[in-house]
């Protein structure tokens, strides 16, 4: 390989026909001493280069260009989710690792419109796939994350709200609505002190407190990036209101919550129990599912918790 350069592997069936690539691609020379140049940069896939792909075994681009490749990605989301040709185990990895992608630049600057408008790609795109074949929705919940970060967890958290709402049946436009506030909904933690938010261990009273503030920072995030459905915002805002009104940021209860904030409340729970952390090991599916029946029916919505649970079962049969 190139000692100049340093190069990282691509997966050539993302590469979509009829679209102009914004960086060069390469393969491995027959020795696999040296990379040469394969496809050059402005290259339109045409038929003939789709078939060239077929014989070559793997692609890389040079390092400095693996940004570009991952705008390529993000701005072909939707057509990539079509492809026949790729499998939906492949389909939902791309799309996770492309909302990770996202969510990291939209935490890091919480007022980018751009990453804003990508993330509700990646979320229709989820939502395409999970519509698109029964078996597609368990593929979804396979490639959530098991160990606990921010942004993977949003991520986990709306994969988990559109299954459940494509579960009841819920329109595409709702659907949408319902994956965007999931995965915009620990926004606020962007303001939040990064020693609060990655402690290992349990955080403090006054930690606790400063912590409390993400959901009202998250829905002014939100009201500044120009959401404005009230279902979304809500959601974002009231995530961690509880059913007997000791939640917070406002204290409401009950008929108060809206149903995204109840679901995403639910989604947002399990994914914190079955998600391992440096200080706690993760509580299997069934066990995280017995405790929030058994111990938080105070603060979580039941109904929401049953369909959330026959949602589980129905995808796992199949």
């Amino acid at each position: 390989m190139s000692k100049t350069k340093k190069f990282i592997s691509i997966d050539k069936r993302l590469l979509t026909q009829g679209q102009k690539l914004n960086f060069e691609v390469y393969e491995p020379n027959e020795s696999k001493s040296a990379m040469t140049l394969f496809l050059q940069s402005d290259t339109v896939l045409d038929g003939t280069t789709k078939v060239q792909l077929r014989e070559v075994e793997q692609l890389y681009v040079d390092e400095m260009s693996y940004q570009e490749y991952e705008k390529y990605i993000a701005q072909h989301i939707q057509t990539i989710v079509k492809n026949p040709e790729l499998p939906l185990d492949d389909k939902a990895a791309v799309l996770y690792e492309s909302a990770t992608r996202i969510l990291e630049q939209l935490f890091e600057n919480p007022e980018s419109l751009e990453a804003l408008k990508e993330s509700k790609e990646v979320v229709d795109s989820f939502i395409e796939t999970a519509l698109s074949d029964p078996s597609a929705v368990r593929s979804l919940m396979r490639i959530t994350a098991h160990d606990y970060y921010t942004h993977t967890h949003s991520i986990n958290v709306s994969i988990y709200a559109i299954c459940l709402g494509t579960y009841l049946e819920w329109s595409e436009a709702l659907l949408s609505d319902l994956g965007t506030s999931a995965l915009l909904h620990d926004i606020g933690k962007s303001q939040i002190d990064y020693d609060i938010i990655n402690k290992n261990g349990a955080l403090s009273d006054d930690e606790f407190a400063k912590m409390k503030y993400h959901a009202s920072y998250g829905y002014e995030i939100a009201l500044n990036l120009g959401i404005t459905d009230r279902e979304i915002l809500s959601g974002i805002r009231h995530h961690h209101e509880k059913m007997d009104g000791h939640g917070y940021p406002d204290g409401i209860e009950k008929k108060n919550i809206s149903q995204f904030a109840r679901i995403i409340g639910v989604c947002d729970v399990f994914d914190a129990l079955t998600t391992k952390r440096s200080y706690k090991e993760p509580f299997s599916s069934f066990d995280a599912l017995a405790l929030m029946k058994s111990q938080m029916d105070s603060h979580l919505d039941m109904a929401v918790v049953d369909q959330f649970i026959l949602m589980l079962r129905e995808r796992k049969s199949q």
